[in-house]
Order: C-alpha cells, then sequence, then structure tokens
C-alpha cells in the first residue's frame, strides 16, 4: 500500500531532513552567538561613546577655564578706574593691591595680576597676595610670549582680549592678556603709552576635582606623562606639550550588559524553541515540497505561452552535452519574427500573443528528429540539433519555417503577414561554449535582418567582424548625437515651370564623425536596426525646422524612416517640434516608402490621418521600387508622389520607363496629387520629365545636397 507520508518514497526528502534540522541547530548556535556578541558590541561601542563624551568634556573644561580667565581679564582692565591708575606717572602700588593683588586670597579666583607696560616690561605685580619684582617675561613661560607675539599690533589698539595656556615656574597656568582701557571711547594717551593687564590662574588639584564635578568627569587629575589610552595632551598656546590630562572612565556599557546579561539568556532560550518548532513542522512539510520539486522544475523551464521549452531549458541541455565531452557537431537555428512588433502594435497584444501560439505549434510540427525548439523570449525561438547531419537538418528546418512564414497566417477573421530573419551556426561544444554557439547563430540572424530580411544566414568569421564593425559604428552614432557630430544638409526641389526653388530635401550627414565622415547608406541602415533612428531621426526634423523657419514660403520635406513611423508616439513627437521650432506644419511635407505602407496599413492610414490633421503633407517617396498599384494610393490619399530615380532616371534613353512615368503622372493628376521626378541628371532628363507633366523635379542635374548657408545662396541665384 502506498503511504502517502512516508519518508522512503521521496529520495530526497530525509536529506532534506537532515539538512534543515543542521540548519536550525547552526541557526541557534547562531542566534546564541550573535546576541552575546551583539551586546558585547554594544557594550564596546557605548564605553567608546562614554570615552568620547569624555574626551569632549576635557576639552570643554580646558576652553572654559581659558575663557574664565579671558573673562577676568575683560572685567578688571576694562574698567575706568584702573585707566586712571595704570596711566598715571606714578602707580599707586596700594590701591593696584588692594584691587587686584588681594583677589587670591578673598575669591580664589585668580593667583597673579601684573601690568606691563607698552613694551611689554612687567611694571607691577602680584602672585598669589605677594609683590612680584621681576620686570621680564621669563617667569611666564613660552606661552605667555606666544599670546604676544601673535597678536603684538592687535594689542595695543584691539579691544579683544587674548588668553590661552602656559607653564610659568609655578606651574601649568590659564593667562589671559588685554589691554586697559576706558568702558566708553577711545583711550586717551600720549603716543605709544600702553598698559596691558596680565591675570594668571595656576592648574591645581581643587582647580581639576571642580572642573571634574561640573563637567562630571571622575578622577580628572594632571601628570607629566602619558598614563594610558585616555590621557589627553595638553599644550601650551606656543604649541609645547605641558603634560596630560587623564580621568577614569565610566564603562556605561559593561554595566548594561551585565544588567541584561539575564534578559538575553530568556530571549535565547525562547528562540531556540522557536526554531525547533519550525524544524518539526518544516518536517512535516518536506515531504510536499519534494514531491512538487519535478513539477516546478518543468514549469522552470517551460515557456508559460507557448509551452515550449525556454531559453534556460534550452541552454541547460546544451551544458549537460558539453558536461559530457560530446563531440558531435551541434547546430543553432536563430529565428527573429519580422514585423511582429508591429502586430503587437497594430491589433494589440492578445493579437500577439495568439500569433506567438500559432507559429510556436507550426515551427514544433517542423523540428527534425532529435532537435529542440525553445522559445527564446519576445519573437525568438531557437532550435538545436546534433549529429553527423546536423548542418543539413538545421538548414532544412530554417528553409521550411522561412516558407511558412512568408505565407499568410489565418487568425480567427485577421489575415496576418510576417516574416522572420533567420541565422544558423554550427560548430562542437569542444570548439566553442554554448553562449558562443548561440552568439554566432544570433549574429547571422542579425546579418539576415539587415540585409533584408526573409532570408536565411550561415555564420562564418567574416559575419564576426562585420558584426563587431556594425556595433562599433552604433555606439558611434550614440555619441555623435551627444557631441554635435551630425548636419542637416539640403537639396533643391525645382518647380518644373518657373524652375525656381520651391522646396528641400533635409538630408543627414556625419562630416565630425572623429574616425572620418560615413556615408548616409551606411550608418543610417544600422540606425535603424540599433533603434537609434528614433532618436536620429527627431534630430533632423528638429534641426530642418529650426534651419528653414526663417526662410519664407519655402518648403520642408522630410524622410522618415519605417521605425519612426510605426512609433505609436511619432506624431505626437512631430507636434512638439512645429511648435518648439514656430515651424509651420503647412510647409513641412513627410515622405514614407510604400514598402511600409503595404506592409503596416492599418498604422499607415491612422498616422496619415493624424499627420494631414496637423496640417503635414505626406509624400510617397520611392514610388514605382515596389507593389506600386492605384488602389493603395486611393485608400491612403497621399498629397505627393515622388518617383523614383530608378524609373524617372530612365526616360532619356528607355521609352518604356517614359511611357510609366507619363502614366504615373495621369494617375497622380486624376487622384489630385502633385509629382516629384527624383534623380535628375541631365538636361534631356529634365525637359522630358517636364514635357511629361511632373510638377518638380529633383537630382544632381540641379544641385547636390549641401549645407542650409549654401542651399539659400543658391535660392537666391535661382529667384533671379
Amino acid at each position: 500500500m502506498y503511504r502517502t507520508l512516508s519518508w522512503h518514497n521521496i529520495p530526497t526528502a530525509k536529506t532534506l531532513f537532515i539538512m534543515i534540522f543542521m540548519a536550525g541547530i547552526g541557526l541557534i548556535i547562531s542566534i546564541v552567538a550573535l546576541l552575546y556578541l551583539s551586546l558585547h558590541l554594544i557594550s564596546s561601542k557605548t564605553n567608546e561613546i562614554d570615552e568620547h563624551r569624555s574626551a569632549l568634556s576635557v576639552q570643554g573644561a580646558i576652553e572654559t577655564s581659558v575663557t574664565r580667565v579671558s573673562s577676568l581679564v575683560i572685567d578688571n582692565a576694562v574698567w575706568d578706574d584702573a585707566v586712571r591708575e595704570v596711566y598715571s606717572p606714578r602707580l599707586d602700588t596700594q590701591w593696584l593691591y588692594n584691587t587686584w593683588g588681594a583677589g587670591f586670597k578673598i575669591n580664589n579666583l585668580y593667583d597673579g595680576t601684573f601690568v606691563l607696560d607698552e613694551k611689554f616690561n612687567v611694571i607691577w605685580g602680584s602672585f598669589q597676595s605677594q609683590p612680584f619684582n621681576e620686570t621680564n617675561l621669563d617667569f611666564f613661560g613660552n606661552g605667555l610670549k606666544a599670546l604676544i607675539d601673535q597678536h603684538r599690533r592687535a594689542l595695543s589698539s584691539d579691544k579683544n582680549i587674548y588668553a590661552g595656556i602656559t607653564r610659568t615656574r609655578n606651574g601649568v597656568a590659564f593667562v589671559g592678556i588685554g589691554l586697559v582701557r576706558p568702558m566708553i571711547g577711545r583711550l586717551q594717551v600720549n603716543g605709544d603709552t600702553r598698559r596691558y593687564l596680565v591675570i594668571t590662574r595656576h592648574l591645581n588639584d581643587k582647580i581639576l576635582s571642580d572642573l571634574g564635578e561640573t563637567f562630571q568627569i571622575d578622577n580628572l587629575n594632571y601628570t607629566a606623562d602619558k598614563i594610558n589610552n585616555l590621557s589627553m595632551p595638553l599644550h601650551s598656546s606656543a604649541g609645547e606639550l605641558l603634560g596630560y590630562l587623564n580621568w577614569q572612565a565610566r564603562l556605561p556599557g559593561a554595566q548594561a550588559a551585565r544588567a541584561a546579561s539575564s534578559d538575553i539568556t530568556h530571549i535565547v532560550v525562547l528562540a531556540a524553541a522557536l526554531i525547533l518548532l519550525f524544524i518539526l513542522v518544516s518536517s512535516v512539510g518536506l515531504y510536499k515540497l519534494a514531491r512538487g520539486e519535478s513539477q516546478a522544475r518543468l514549469v522552470a523551464r517551460t515557456d508559460w505561452l507557448s509551452h515550449l521549452p525556454n531559453r534556460r531549458a534550452l541552454i541547460e541541455a546544451l551544458d549537460k552535452v558539453s558536461l559530457r565531452g560530446d563531440i558531435d557537431v551541434k547546430s543553432v537555428v536563430f529565428i527573429d519574427l519580422d514585423g511582429f512588433k508591429d502586430v503587437n502594435d497594430v491589433y494589440g497584444h492578445s493579437v500577439g500573443d495568439d500569433l506567438i501560439i500559432e507559429i510556436a505549434k507550426e515551427l514544433n510540427a517542423r523540428i527534425p528528429s532529435g532537435g529542440m525548439l525553445a522559445r527564446m523570449g519576445g519573437d525568438e525561438f531557437a532550435m538545436t540539433i546534433g549529429g553527423d547531419r546536423a548542418e543539413a537538418l538545421a538548414a532544412a528546418f530554417a528553409g521550411s519555417v522561412l516558407d511558412f512564414l512568408n505565407t499568410p497566417i489565418r487568425l480567427g477573421e485577421r489575415t496576418i503577414h510576417i516574416g522572420a530573419s533567420i541565422g544558423i551556426a554550427s560548430g562542437t561544444l569542444i570548439e566553442c561554449t554554448t553562449s558562443e554557439l548561440f552568439r554566432r547563430a544570433d549574429i547571422a540572424m542579425y546579418h539576415s535582418k539587415i540585409t533584408g530580411k526573409g532570408r536565411v544566414t550561415h555564420y562564418d568569421a567574416e559575419l564576426n567582424s562585420v558584426r563587431e564593425r556594425q556595433l562599433a559604428i552604433e555606439n558611434q552614432i550614440r555619441n555623435g548625437l551627444e557631441r554635435d557630430e551630425f548636419e542637416v544638409w539640403y537639396q533643391p526641389i525645382i518647380d518644373a515651370r518657373s524652375q525656381k526653388m520651391s522646396s528641400v530635401e533635409a538630408l543627414v550627414r556625419w562630416p565630425r564623425r572623429p574616425g572620418g565622415e560615413l556615408g548616409p547608406d551606411t550608418f543610417i541602415t544600422i540606425a535603424e536596426t540599433s533603434g537609434l533612428i528614433y532618436k536620429l531621426g527627431q534630430f533632423v526634423l528638429h534641426r530642418a525646422c529650426q534651419d528653414l523657419e526663417p526662410f519664407g514660403e519655402l518648403k520642408l520635406s522630410v524622410n522618415i524612416s519605417p521605425a519612426q513611423f510605426r512609433d505609436p508616439e511619432f506624431e505626437d513627437k512631430v507636434a512638439d517640434v512645429l511648435k518648439v521650432t514656430r515651424f509651420p506644419a503647412t510647409r513641412l511635407q513627410l515622405e514614407v516608402t510604400e514598402t511600409y505602407v503595404l506592409e503596416n496599413p492599418e498604422r499607415a492610414r491612422t498616422a496619415i490621418t493624424n499627420l494631414r490633421a496637423l496640417g503635414t503633407a505626406v509624400a510617397l517617396d520611392d514610388f514605382g521600387t515596389g507593389y506600386s498599384s492605384i488602389g493603395y494610393l486611393r485608400r491612403f490619399n497621399f498629397d505627393t508622389i515622388k518617383i523614383d530615380k530608378s524609373l524617372a532616371g530612365l526616360v532619356d534613353n528607355d521609352e518604356q520607363a517614359a511611357a510609366l512615368v507619363s502614366g504615373t503622372v495621369r494617375i497622380a493628376n486624376a487622384l489630385g496629387m502633385a509629382v516629384v521626378a527624383e534623380g535628375v541628371e541631365n538636361e534631356k532628363q529634365m525637359r522630358l520629365l517636364r514635357l511629361a507633366g511632373c510638377d518638380q523635379l529633383q537630382g544632381f542635374w540641379f544641385s547636390q545636397p549641401m549645407p542650409i548657408e549654401a542651399i539659400m545662396a543658391l535660392r537666391q541665384v535661382r529667384q533671379c
């Protein structure tokens, strides 16, 4: 009997149980370690923060003591009575002692007061209430001398008081000096006569104890040498090391850690119990997880829409073959659908999804024996096959796919036209990796796309070089747009009757390319396949409207690439350019190729209607090179037809071409459309095309494309 909860029914379940159990035990250990390490870390960081706070407090205590001495100097030096006494020709020493000297015994705010003359010699002093008889500054040390040297000029005229730290013969002291001056008004003395008041307060145990209580610093003390890492150096105003201030660290982090240790133990026990409960519950549910593993693997390797294997499944299958050392040739067929984006844009994504399902079904039916088909994503498919006949089978499959996609696909009431660009790469997984084989197939597919689409290309080394060059040009185009390397040149369009310039066609050029100028036939194709044509096209439209805006009634024609035309926001972008450049919409004509119009009729009709609503004219470019028909001319109602130079350029030596041009003109006239003949290269062609009834002419016979300045000069000549 099958037991649904038996571990033996799922071979990996027991292993998974052991792994979860060990992981749970490891988690418990990790949590215990993490909690205690966190506690230790928090304790250490708290101690560090407190040490930093204490250091700042000590620094603040020193600065406060210096400031206090400075305040004492201000209180005693800026005083009218002091000015009267110290600037008197004869000093009243009794007044000086009673006023300043006795302060040491009365309030102990300072221990020394001294009066200095303009040469900074001591003329009176009292230290610890005893007369001071020295006249030079040797007693005060280098700190006071440094203050005087640094502020000598300022002291004689400034109202500032200067204070700092020094080492006197009596020890480390806070010292301040300031000019004795009246409280209000200027100092009225003869010449350079000056009197300065110096006050000292020596560092002692009592001062340190008071500072410690004020700033909450335990056991603040002074030593000549550094005794631990908490010792803070004390420097004089002259920069000399005087000694160190020390204090006792409080270590609040350690105290908090001891207080929280019992709570941490309870948390550890609770966490361990929860983890063990989790292991028990997980063990019961593990069976379901293991049972669904194969189904999850299948889902992860299957495309949800087409139900084909996905990219991951295909690459994993090839990687397994590579690991086995299989030396058979493997071929990869890479398929990219042409025009799929237009299907989504025109009909909506639901129709696009239906199309993918239909194509996947048809491709799956064409897979050769031993092959594997996968949807790589979006509109891309890939098929791999190995063996002696891999290359032949891959080529046959690609041809079959191409034939299928070249015929219309019926989806309900809709008929969808779509194509494919296909690349094939072959090789052993010894000579190249799986990713390299796919890269080569992708390069071959890309070559199919840029050389006309709807074809199969086999990879070779030359394609790789071509692709590398194309990628390099892509980057150059991107950089060129940012660095303003592109220019817009103009070719005149001549009125056939008056022979005057009535319009110009804007043509992009790349004259400032660092590697040398590159022709538009080369870089425009690359811009279209890389998606850069959107930005390049907007640049041309904006620059051309900007250049032509000042020139009256001269009209402007701008080519629009199929990639731009299929953009649903294209009409809005045109409107924005017209608004920014203030270019009249009635002077602008946009040219679109007939190939795109036929491939995307719904989108083309919508875009033409919207553009004409703006006031912009729409021309059909390169008429005569594709599926020219009266039906679609009537359907889309173009303003102008431009006869391609491959037809118009033959009228002087090909009677059939001349007849076709005349017929085209008559049809256009009947439909109310103007006709422009391109490729006029000699006078005979010009005369014949005029006789055929063409409204406007364009070609090298009149002028080659040129910059805006040159085209305007040419216009002046032709208007004469």
